[in-house]
């Protein structure tokens, strides 16, 4: 992304993402202008999280501040954070922008600027927990924008004009939260940090998984069209995704932020609520019933200890059918990234294919392939320690296979054990964020 040198501008992504981002992350430093992007996410229906620089120099624009302010949503939120100069802009579902561009008419159309767009298949599981990582960060020690904080600005924009520096005082207003930014972190302690993390909020989020499951499983919950002998991890994977598909949905776009703003206080209330609607269904609104008879089980006898050692190619390419993770990654990866020439527009078979075949023939660092990696994670140790293993398969060179990220594996692991790990994908964390739950959502295969 060089803007004039090269003609890829930021404004082309924004003019073709609208259909298919489903939120706009953005940690861009400095902001004067409020059409770049904040206008076209609320035009849009788009939910924002946008963190800003927070200086007594006023990196974020009065104008810019207010225009948050006076919209006064839930899901269009601004932050400041003092020590903050990157430039991110995470159009989720799209792609990710890196660069040193920011929401300024310079930097976005006179400026020479240069970063780099990485498209939503492109982004890997490591890089999307650095981006996590980032956000996190900044959310830790953002001053959230109040009325107070708008007129402390407003009041700082003044005595800079006037050529007046009393940084002194502007820091010691009572609405700004300050840290001493950050401290240098080796790879290696950077590196425990992402472990620590994914495996606190996963185990988090299995909890939540499970209690859902043993909600929906009770008799008196389950559609007639549910046997009760179906494991209560697939009964819960299965209910979340109706609820996705049949209740967050604003046209053709999830609208999970929003519902996650409405029920962030009350996950409770929300879930019964839900579960209160799927009881009294008399069909399966979306193949749910096919899931949990046929396929549910067919994916559960293929990725047994003893079957998955006799595992031909052939069974592999049945099994990523069956996998919601894998069939949409299939739909979207670029066809270079499958071996198939750039160019042709093939079907989503087709490209499940390639596909499967690529992941079936690659290998860890160490040799192992698509069998070992899926063996290690599901037998290799206790099942306290699963977590771990699918850590290792996610970032490892060794165990690593390009393919088969942090949904897949989530995945594959709840349809082989779902009595332990409830089934877990991309899909899955967007159910639970618009029932309120405080969730990731991964990204990546």
């Amino acid at each position: 992304m060089l803007g004039g040198i090269n003609g890829q501008y930021l404004l082309n992504i924004t003019e073709n993402a609208a259909r298919d981002t489903d939120e706009v992350l953005a940690a861009v430093a400095y902001a004067t202008n409020t059409d770049l992007l904040f206008d076209w996410c609320w035009n849009n229906k788009i939910p924002l999280r946008f963190y800003g620089r927070l200086d007594d120099q006023v990196a974020v624009a009065a104008p810019v501040l207010e225009n948050f302010l006076r919209r006064r949503s839930g899901i269009h939120v601004c932050k400041l954070v003092q020590h903050h100069h990157a430039k991110v802009i995470w159009w989720r579902g799209v792609g990710v922008y890196i660069g040193s561009a920011n929401l300024t008419d310079r930097a976005w159309y006179k400026n020479v600027e240069a970063g780099c767009f990485f498209t939503d298949d492109e982004i890997t599981d490591e890089m999307a927990a650095d981006l996590h990582g980032l956000f996190a960060t900044l959310e830790e020690h953002a001053t959230p924008l109040t009325q107070e904080l708008l007129s402390e600005m407003r009041a700082r924009a003044h005595e800079v004009h006037q050529a007046r520096s009393d940084a002194k005082r502007f820091w010691g207003h009572p609405s700004l939260i300050t840290w001493p930014g950050l401290v240098q972190t080796t790879p290696k302690g950077a590196a425990q940090k992402r472990r620590d993390s994914f495996l606190k909020e996963w185990h988090a989020t299995l909890e939540h998984l499970r209690n859902i499951g043993l909600t929906v499983s009770h008799p008196e919950n389950r559609p007639i069209w549910v046997n009760g002998a179906v494991p209560i991890g697939a009964q819960a994977d299965q209910f979340l995704h109706a609820f996705y598909y049949q209740r967050t949905f604003a046209g053709t776009k999830a609208n999970y932020a929003a519902h996650y703003e409405q029920n962030k206080m009350r996950p409770d209330s929300a879930l019964a609520e839900a579960v209160t609607w799927w009881r009294g269904l008399a069909t399966a609104p979306q193949s749910e019933d096919y899931m949990l008879n046929v396929s549910a089980p067919a994916l559960q006898a293929a990725l047994a200890e003893p079957q998955l050692a006799t595992m031909t190619g052939e069974q592999f390419r049945e099994v990523c059918d069956r996998v919601h993770a894998i069939r949409d990654y299939s739909r979207r990866v670029r066809n270079q990234a499958v071996n198939l020439p750039d160019g042709t527009n093939y079907n989503i078979l087709q490209k499940l294919d390639a596909l499967a075949d690529r992941i079936w023939n690659d290998q860890g660092s160490m040799g192992g392939r698509v069998r070992d990696l899926l063996h290690h994670i599901l037998y290799n140790g206790s099942s306290d320690q699963l977590p771990e293993r699918l850590w290792q398969g996610i970032v490892d060179p060794k165990w690593k296979i390009e393919g088969l990220g942090v949904s897949a594996l989530g995945e594959l692991v709840g349809w082989a054990l779902p009595d332990h790990f409830p089934p877990r994908n991309g899909r899955t964390s967007k159910a639970l964020r618009a029932l309120g739950y405080p969730v990731t959502i991964h990204v990546g295969q």
